[in-house]
């Protein structure tokens, strides 16, 4: 029997759920914001709360509006086209007030900036496909069903036109699991990164045709079990204006096939900007970037500190990270390879500032032996509220206390965040 109650949504909770209650219980609503008004279907009965779903808003909030993707709703991309943009920074900045008070017991939080996206779509430079059965596209909510795409509204346009000559060659039909798409809006070129099924003669050659018919392509690497298989040059390049005023300079940036980056250039330069400015500029310091990627926050710190060592398990990110240290001249860098928890148990110098940027499980980890190197100054970068709250309670269990706090919205139409916290 379908139950069927009506209800007002009251506040937005993490992952974008709407929260509604009724009867005293919590019920998470999907696709829904504040102020929407009308019937919810109760779908599932957990102990503490329900999951439900509107079938029929009767007084939409204020601050919903027409989605413009086809594909939202089934997709399970983004959470948020059905919000008015312009209040998605103080969503987020709630969510992460309550997951910080709620999983972090922090009773004094501090002042939370906002640094909203200058694109609220076309911005990803990157984006992961999933191929199966002759479709293409992303995953649906909470299965692994595929949803087929054609084309995706956060994307940037190159990425689009990738997706389109994918379509056209029909190479959703070869045995390839998932295609990865990077693009340099700087370069106006993209490379693939292929994770085949199988690999013969045949895809070979249909991957060396569709390379030199497609020129907007740098590149396109296979994923191997022995490495990565090169066609082309799968390197893109990038730059980052870095500095303050008259003292600008670009730093200049090569990505492999593999290698992590930041999906919102734009974005990235905010969150980069920020770091800097909890660092103070690091003059004359000693800096350890833990999961330091390619040095994307390695190099700029590396141009105000006396010295930064960059630590990092991906051998070819390490590599990227080398060669951009090389590239634009900066000496005082030491990139070291290998797990952060390894590396730190034999290091015994001991720095001024850390600057962690973990995957979204955190730092619990690595904790210990970060507090045992005793930094002055700790800048925790995260994009996983509910990890980074439990970890800042660890950090004041043991003497560390939050000082400063950054929310970047790096992923527009989604309830993802970037955060960037200052503990000293």
């Amino acid at each position: 029997m379908v139950k069927e109650v009506y209800a007002r949504i009251e506040s937005v909770a993490f992952k974008g759920y709407g929260v509604a209650r009724i009867h005293g219980k919590v019920v998470f609503i999907p696709y829904s914001v504040t102020g929407d008004r009308g019937w919810i279907e109760i779908l599932e009965e957990k102990k503490n709360y329900s999951v439900g779903r509107f079938v029929q808003i009767v007084e939409p909030s204020p601050w919903r509006v027409n989605a413009p993707c086809p594909y939202f709703g089934s997709c399970g991309g983004c959470q948020w086209q059905h919000i008015d943009y312009s209040i998605h920074g103080e969503l987020k900045k709630e969510i992460l007030k309550e997951s910080l008070k709620r999983l972090g017991s922090l009773k004094e939080i501090p002042l939370i900036s906002v640094a909203p996206s200058p694109q609220s779509y076309d911005y990803r430079i990157r984006v992961q496909l999933k191929v199966k059965g002759k479709s293409m596209g992303y995953y649906q909510e909470g299965s692994h069903r595929i949803v087929k795409i054609d084309h995706c509204p956060i994307s940037h346009p190159l990425v689009n036109q990738i997706i389109q000559n994918l379509w056209e060659e029909s190479v959703p039909s070869l045995p390839i699991e998932e295609i990865e798409i990077n693009v340099s809006p700087m370069e106006g070129r993209g490379a693939l990164l292929f994770h085949p099924l199988s690999f013969d003669q045949r895809m070979e050659d249909f991957l060396k045709h569709f390379l030199q018919s497609h020129p907007i392509l740098r590149g396109i690497a296979i994923a191997r079990k022995d490495g990565l298989r090169l066609f082309g040059d799968p390197h893109l390049n990038f730059t980052i204006p870095w500095g303050q005023k008259e003292k600008t300079r670009n730093l200049k940036f090569r990505i492999s096939s593999g290698s992590f980056s930041q999906v919102n250039p734009e974005q990235n330069q905010r969150l980069i900007q920020t770091v800097l400015q909890f660092s103070e500029e690091n003059k004359g310091e000693s800096v350890f970037d833990l999961y330091a990627g390619i040095g994307n926050l390695t190099l700029p710190l590396a141009l105000g500190a006396k010295e930064v060592f960059g630590i990092e398990e991906s051998k070819m990110a390490v590599r990227d990270g080398r060669f951009n240290a090389e590239r634009n001249g900066i000496k005082n860098v030491r990139f070291i390879q290998g797990k952060v928890k390894d590396v730190l148990k034999n290091l015994t110098r001991k720095p001024d500032l850390i600057v962690l940027d973990p995957p979204r499980t955190g730092c619990k980890t690595i904790l210990d032996q970060v507090v045992r190197l005793k930094p002055h100054k700790i800048i925790y970068v995260s994009c996983e509220p509910t990890t980074l709250s439990r970890d800042l309670r660890l950090f004041w269990d043991r003497g560390y206390s939050l000082q400063r706090l950054s929310l970047i919205d790096m992923f527009p139409q989604t309830y993802h965040m970037e955060i960037i916290g200052l503990l000293q």
